[in-house]
């Protein structure tokens, strides 16, 4: 299924939503957790208006989504003059697999206002070659992105180094708010490039805040992420990113704390 199918396929039955997710956005024994993600932005955003954007999203993933059909229950905790908060639980059967907290504010006049410098890659993205989906070596789900590595270590070649990385849906329908939070997620944790062989690592807590909200770019335009390790230790670790619009503009920092197995 194609990502905007997921998304327009997203029904409601009374205080509930529900959804149907196929087996190729699995990532070992669980969906790809920027699907997971995104799919709970979507059921808050039935409740919370448009002009209130994403400013931040904070998912934990309680355990594996696996394919089949979600419930997800999805109520707002508080509506502000400026700011609304909102809270979903996804949920594979009876378990919760996701709790997410989504904040979605208008803007407003202040004094401060500091941006992220912008950085730009080594390469152009013309001038580096597409990363073949390997369904031996790769998750399922990233048959539905298309990555050229810039600079940075890849997955399994015993270095660690920082990485940029460009990055786009092969979905050809429209970008969506929805569509750029799953955008995010869909490279490696930068962990794994200081392994030898293949090792699993589970994402436990993203935290994911935009500071720009101009996404009306085409399907084909290519994003650009930017991560790195902060710290690791005792098999956590806590890695950081920084999202590029097309336009080489910071727009988004992601946060995680990854548990990696090895």
């Amino acid at each position: 299924m194609q990502f905007s199918e997921i998304l327009s396929s997203i029904g409601a039955t009374g205080d509930e939503c529900h959804v149907t997710v196929s087996d190729d956005w699995l990532q070992g024994r669980a969906t790809f957790g920027g699907l997971v993600a995104a799919v709970g932005n979507e059921a808050m955003r039935r409740l919370v208006p448009r002009d209130r954007v994403l400013r931040s999203l904070q998912t934990t993933f309680v355990g594996p989504a696996g394919a089949g059909t979600w419930r997800i229950r999805a109520r707002v905790l508080r509506v502000g003059r400026a700011v609304t908060l909102a809270q979903c639980e996804v949920l594979d059967g009876d378990q919760v697999v996701a709790v997410q907290v989504g904040v979605y504010g208008i803007e407003r006049e202040s004094a401060v206002l500091v941006k992220p410098v912008a950085v730009e890659s080594p390469r152009k993205v013309e001038e580096i070659n597409e990363v073949r989906f390997d369904p031996e070596r790769a998750p399922a789900f990233v048959q539905h992105f298309a990555l050229r590595w810039a600079q940075g270590a890849k997955p399994f070649s015993s270095t660690r180094s920082a990485s940029k990385v460009f990055i786009r849906h092969r979905d050809p329908s429209p970008l969506t708010e929805s569509h750029i939070v799953a955008l995010v997620d869909c490279i490696p944790s930068p962990a794994l490039s200081m392994f030898k062989a293949p090792a699993p690592g589970s994402s436990l807590v993203w935290m994911l805040e935009f500071f720009e909200h101009d996404l009306e770019f085409g399907p084909e335009a290519w994003w650009r992420i930017d991560s790195d390790i902060d710290a690791a230790t005792g098999g956590y670790v806590n890695q950081t990113g920084l999202l590029h619009d097309p336009n080489g503009r910071p727009v988004a920092l992601s946060r995680q704390l990854v548990a990696v197995f090895g």
